[in-house]
């Protein structure tokens, strides 16, 4: 402590009136309650009665300035964003003070006149009612800053405000509730410091602290679109667009350089600005019902997408990626995307590129395809009129600019999740999704059903009956034919040509029907199908044919037919564009014949798919003139790059998973705010979803939490809080899926025997067969996106014996040759092996791709082994038993999860590994697996008996349920129960079934099934029912299983919740069962 006596007078004077001067400027701290109260409440108002009696005070505080460690962290470290004011009332506020230093805390950001302390400083603080809250300075600062000649004692920065107080300072203003004349200054204090009255230096000082905040994000989010644009060709739109747009480009993306008034630059007409422009304007309750109204009004059904989605946080972290891309960051639909001059559509690609490469990075989805057809989708909403005109996608993952561009943007975190975007086309997601798909080949009959039943509706209008118009050709035709004067028979075929062509001889429709399929697509059979029929119809349709020379997934393995995509039309198609000159200058037809001029189309092409300028001439070309017949136009794009070459050679990114371009922290794209609150739950346990790879061969049963999105609501509290916790699937599952341990155990088998043959529809990569075709090329059959040829082909191969023959399919695209499973195979018994990938729940590909369906439509077939292991050693002995038979077709189900983990197996399946695995095929084959078996002898002879009788994957579940269960002391006194995995649907074992039921005197039985309604549980009932077993044992009977309804995206373990087949709502629909049948 100073001692004053041995200082000269003069010294002590010029002292105490320099803490004079400081106290009488003393405000209380503000500590932040919530947001939409910041700075609100008033500030103690100074009460000094004397300067003279303060004197000993302030000494004692300036002395405890030695407290503070100055040199902690570069000079930064005192008492977390105290004010450089005193106040009286600290007391009073060290609640409010400890929250806001919880809320606030920020970290050391160079640059903030904030300094940052640990908590022994903290305690100081706050326990000591008396200290005086100064900032650290030392005298050379004093001489500076203070002592200056002509410049007032208070003219300098003496409010430290919080930098999110800049959000709402303008408000505070205009209700002149900060620094206004109620006396929230004192008078005196006022008087005393001017300037702290001075709005505008308020303003300054809060403006150049969270200019900082955002040039500090602006840098993170800089490195990525830099990355970014180090990925695309930036030289090349020089050749392709001219040194105009290459100039513009380099100034905006990689410069950086937006011009302040670009909007009247690069539209021809004001847009219309969404109201994300002005979010900070609005609380949280009127600016969701705001944005929602903008989602209905761009044609989204808003209502069957999650609210978080479009919480401000999670719309705030698109609009920082938005702010690097100026044209679309103001197109939020098409019509505003039909004000961009022309010739900055280069641009605009440009953008949805950098778009498309930072959001599918962070969610994971489908990557290459919609780069392919990126240009298409931006012309074909830029110049026709949808959704007006009907335009659809074959299969629908390649149209995520489509989505883009339709008013989804802001949504586009949420692709693929819980009640999110779809990553296909929904006709319940949005009018401009005007056909649904998920499974490839249906656009082209589609889109002539859209045009036919047009047709129709029209011509009901005018009155004018088909039937009247087909008798009408009918004799016109007829009396043409059969006329003396013309020498030629009868023809059948010329009257039915003439008969569509006076159907459609006038351009009676004033709208367009567009169709988009690729290559891979029009391998489909029923594809063909329909190019023969709309040709024989002259439906006046335009296919345009995406030739990007992948006719099934890019895997570049090799198989029998080469490393190349297969198929004779691909490669008549390819030899036609290679010997072609390209026409950029018109859309009339090239000379020459290809299988679409030989069905009578008319042909145009072949244009670059990828550059704007020629697809541009080409289409609105096509628009001017109309459709006068069935037109292709034959477009060739590129789905890779140099780029997507090095980084992914084997699948050509045609899906790739999160992070897998780049690793991105999600917390950049997080306001401070919100991030600790993220990461403080995170810590809480609130947020774990299971970890999901989005590769088609590398499947998982789990993936990581999601940091964007946390839905803590009072439904997830609850949860939380609920005795029953979800499972850890880091514990109980593997690093390898079930299709890894196929793909091990072929190899093991081909080392010893290589006539096992693969044959797969253009799934190699998610089947497994990648490897095998590496290594054994000619056992491996790719048929491209052919389902029903497949099975045809697979079984007809089965009929040697010398051969094993593996069709690799998944349960989704199985279903599409029913007719082949039964005619061709099943009636002929022959012994076809089904390997059936991604049965049971398949995440995020939703609806569409659910293998929820095949025990029902399996299990009609009587000749064949349906087999669902639930973990690797059934597999493995399932593979064992297929590769022995050669007599039966033999079905193995493979989910897309991961195995159980040895540890797992042993503690709980209470599986002898090395046992299992040595003990004889004959015991495994038709048997269930028992668990758990309840003791028939067991000491207290009023417990009911409950057995659970599982089949497919999900016997952790059972299992897991089943401890919950008895933790309960009611249900552990009252029941006693058995497990039993079926993993046979054909043959079912029926012996276990009647041991549990005549011999162990089981009260209830229980089925849980993978699988919709007339699966495992039909055939379960049939059998009590033919013997007479309920009625006879008076049995209580429970079948658990999926719902018949569409099963949406999102994560496996999210939509075992939705449906209540997860571990914790099994444990609750048992007890509930038991509760109300048996008390």
């Amino acid at each position: 402590m100073i001692n004053i006596f041995n200082c000269p007078l003069y010294l002590i004077v010029l002292y105490l009136l320099i803490l004079i001067v400081i106290n009488s400027n003393g405000v209380n701290i503000i500590c932040k309650t919530n947001k939409n109260q910041i700075y609100r409440k008033k500030l103690s108002k100074l009460k000094r009665k004397n300067y003279l009696s303060n004197i000993n005070c302030n000494l004692n505080s300036l002395s405890n300035i030695a407290n503070y460690n100055i040199h902690y962290k570069r000079n930064k470290s005192r008492c977390n964003n105290v004010n450089k004011l005193y106040s009286n009332n600290i007391n009073n506020n060290k609640n409010l003070i400890n929250s806001f230093y919880h809320s606030h805390n920020k970290g050391d950001n160079k640059g903030y006149n904030k300094y940052n302390s640990n908590e022994v400083d903290k305690e100081k603080c706050l326990n000591n009612s008396k200290i005086l809250f100064i900032n650290y300075f030392n005298f050379k600062h004093l001489g500076k800053h203070i002592l200056k000649k002509n410049e007032s004692l208070c003219n300098q920065k003496e409010l430290s405000f919080p930098k999110s107080y800049k959000k709402y300072y303008s408000k505070l203003l205009k209700e002149k509730s900060l620094f206004n004349s109620q006396n929230i200054l004192g008078t005196k204090e006022a008087d005393l410091c001017p300037t702290c009255n001075n709005d505008n230096n308020i303003n300054d000082i809060s403006k150049l602290e969270y200019e900082e905040e955002l040039n500090n994000e602006k840098k993170n989010i800089d490195i990525y679109i830099n990355k970014i644009n180090s990925f695309l060709n930036i030289e090349e739109y020089k050749d392709i667009y001219g040194k105009e747009v290459y100039n513009e480009i380099i100034k905006l993306y990689i410069e950086k350089k937006i011009p302040e008034n670009y909007e009247k630059i690069y539209f021809s007409e004001d847009v219309k600005k969404s109201v994300i422009f002005d979010m900070n304007k609005y609380d949280d309750k009127e600016f969701e019902k705001m944005i929602e109204e903008e989602f209905k009004n761009n044609g989204i059904f808003i209502n069957n997408i999650d609210k978080k989605y479009y919480r401000k946080e999670n719309i705030l972290g698109i609009k920082k990626i938005l702010n690097y891309l100026p044209l679309l960051n103001l197109i939020n639909n098409p019509s505003d995307l039909k004000k961009l001059k022309e010739k900055y559509l280069p641009l605009l690609a440009h953008e949805l590129k950098i778009f498309l490469f930072f959001i599918v990075n962070i969610t994971g989805g489908h990557f290459s395809s919609s780069l392919s057809l990126l240009e298409i989708q931006l012309l074909l909403l830029y110049i026709f009129n949808q959704p007006y005109d009907d335009v659809i996608y074959d299969i629908g993952h390649q149209a995520y600019i489509h989505k883009i561009l339709t008013g989804r943007k802001f949504l586009f975190f949420s692709l693929r999740k819980k009640k999110g975007l779809s990553g296909f086309l929904s006709i319940f997601e949005s009018i401009y999704d005007k056909f649904g798909a998920g499974h490839s080949s249906t656009s082209l009959s589609a889109i002539q059903g859209f045009y036919e039943s047009d047709w129709q509706v029209y011509d009901k209008e005018k009155k004018n009956s088909p039937k009247e118009n087909f008798n009408d050709a009918i004799m016109s035709t007829s009396f043409k034919k059969e006329s003396p004067n013309n020498g030629e028979n009868f023809n059948i075929t010329n009257m039915i040509n003439d008969v569509s062509f006076e159907r459609n001889n006038s351009d009676d429709l004033d709208k367009f029907h567009i169709a988009i399929i690729g290559d891979g697509g029009l391998t489909g059979g029923m594809a063909l199908e329909a190019l023969n029929y709309i040709s024989f119809l002259n439906s006046k349709v335009l296919i345009i044919y995406n030739d990007n020379g992948e006719v099934s997934l890019p895997t570049n393995t090799l198989s029998i037919s080469g490393v190349r995509p297969i198929g004779s039309i691909s490669d008549h198609l390819h030899s036609f564009v290679t010997n072609k000159i390209k026409n950029k200058n018109t859309t009339s037809n090239i000379k020459g014949k290809n299988i679409f001029e030989n069905l009578n189309y008319n042909y145009i092409g072949v244009v670059d798919g990828n550059n704007i300028n020629e697809m541009y001439n080409v289409l609105t070309d096509i628009k001017k003139n109309k459709i006068k017949k069935s037109t292709v136009l034959h477009v060739h794009t590129r789905k890779s790059s140099k780029f997507i070459d090095l980084k992914s050679p084997i699948n050509k990114m045609h899906s790739i998973k999160k992070n897998e371009l780049f690793s991105f922290d999600m917390n950049t794209l997080i306001d401070n705010n919100k991030r600790n609150y993220i990461n403080e739950n995170d810590k809480k346990g609130y947020i774990k979803e299971e970890k999901e790879d989005n590769k088609e061969n590398n499947e998982t049963g789990y993936k990581e939490g999601d940091k964007l999105f946390v839905d803590i609501n009072n439904e997830m509290i609850k949860q939380n809080n609920n005795e029953c916790n979800d499972i850890d699937y880091e514990e109980i599952f593997d690093k390898k899926t079930f299709t890894d341990i196929y793909l091990e155990e072929m190899l093991k088998y081909l080392k010893k025997d290589q006539n096992i043959i693969f044959i797969s529809p253009a799934m190699l990569g998610g089947s497994g067969l990648v490897k095998i075709g590496e290594l054994y090329p000619k056992n491996v059959y790719d048929v491209g996106i052919s389902e029903q040829h497949a099975v045809t082909f697979s079984a007809a191969m089965a009929k040697n014996k010398k051969l094993k023959i593996h069709l690799c399919i998944y349960s989704t695209f199985l279903q599409r040759a029913y007719d082949q499973l039964i005619h061709d195979m099943n009636l002929q018994k022959l012994p076809l092996k089904v390997i059936i990938c991604r049965s049971g729940l398949v995440g995020e590909d939703g609806a569409t791709h659910q293998g929820i369906y095949d025990l029902s439509y399996l299990g009609a077939l009587k000749n064949s082994y349906i087999i669902s292991p639930s973990n690797s050693i059934d597999l493995k002995k399932s593979l064992k038993f297929s590769y022995i038979d050669k007599e039966h077709s033999v079905f193995i189900r493979l989910p897309r999860l991961n195995i159980l983990n040895n540890n797992y197996l042993t503690k709980f399946l209470h599986i002898d590994i090395e046992k299992e695995e040595e003990n004889d095929i004959n015991n495994f084959i038709g048997k269930a697996r028992i668990i758990k078996m309840s003791n028939h002898n067991n000491f207290n002879r009023n417990k009911k008996k409950v057995s659970i009788f599982n089949m497919g994957s999900m016997l952790y579940n059972v299992v897991n349920a089943l401890k919950e269960i008895e933790k309960d002391k009611y249900f552990l006194e009252e029941f006693s129960f058995s497990v039993i995995d079926m993993i046979f649907l054909n043959p079912l074992d029926k012996n276990i079934i009647d041991y549990v039921v005549k011999e162990n005197k089981h009260h209830c039985l229980i089925t849980y099934e993978d699988n919709v309604i007339g699966g495992f549980s039909t055939h379960f009932n049939n059998y009590l029912i033919d013997n007479n077993y309920i009625n006879k044992y008076n049995l209580y009977v429970h079948n658990i299983y999926f719902p018949n309804e569409s099963i949406e995206h999102g994560s496996h373990k999210d939509q075992q919740k939705v449906l209540k087949m997860d571990k914790c709502s099994l444990a609750d629909r048992i007890k509930s069962y038991l509760i109300n049948n048996f008390t």
